[in-house]
């Protein structure tokens, strides 16, 4: 496959993604309680907003791109490193370690689920071997992340079915 073709399916598998992320944020998030406060949604929506306009940024430059030079793809196929199993195995392991946040979140809650997922992350996709950087990592996300979004800004964070810590 061609980089140009590589980078349109990108491109438009980002857009597809950032549009069913904000429809499933505004479908499900519930909004602020009243005029002007951030609520629930604020950061989720956000997030999903700011993939959609650098998508649509990427897209266009792949357009002003192709008209300028709609020979240039051999330079740039030449220039392009091959994409080997070490990357796809990566990928797959970040995607999987989401995926088991997303599962621990809803079981475990915020204050459980985090440090863990922090823990095995950095364990398996960074290759930390310090016990006292990963413990350090893992304990102070979770104390900031919950001192910042619990305590500071009023945001609830998750509790869990099987322990409840908050």
């Amino acid at each position: 496959m061609t980089s140009r073709i590589q980078e349109t399916v990108l491109g438009v598998s980002l857009l597809v993604l950032a549009g069913c992320w904000i429809w499933l944020v505004i479908d499900t998030i519930p909004p602020g309680f009243g005029d002007g406060e951030i609520g629930p949604r604020a950061f989720p929506l956000s997030f999903g907003v700011i993939l959609l306009a650098l998508t649509v940024l990427f897209l266009l430059r792949l357009i002003l791109r192709r008209n300028a030079d709609p020979n240039g793809d051999a330079a740039v196929d030449a220039e392009t490193p091959a994409v080997d199993r070490p990357s796809w195995l990566t990928a797959l392991t970040v995607l999987g370690e989401i995926a088991l946040y997303g599962y621990l979140l809803e079981k475990m809650g915020f204050l459980l689920a985090t440090p863990a997922i922090v823990l095995l992350a950095m364990f398996l996709s960074l290759r930390v071997r310090s016990v006292p950087k990963l413990l350090g990592m893992s304990l102070g996300l979770t104390v900031g992340c919950w001192l910042i979004f619990e305590k500071v800004l009023g945001i609830h964070l998750a509790n869990g079915i099987w322990v409840n810590l908050g």
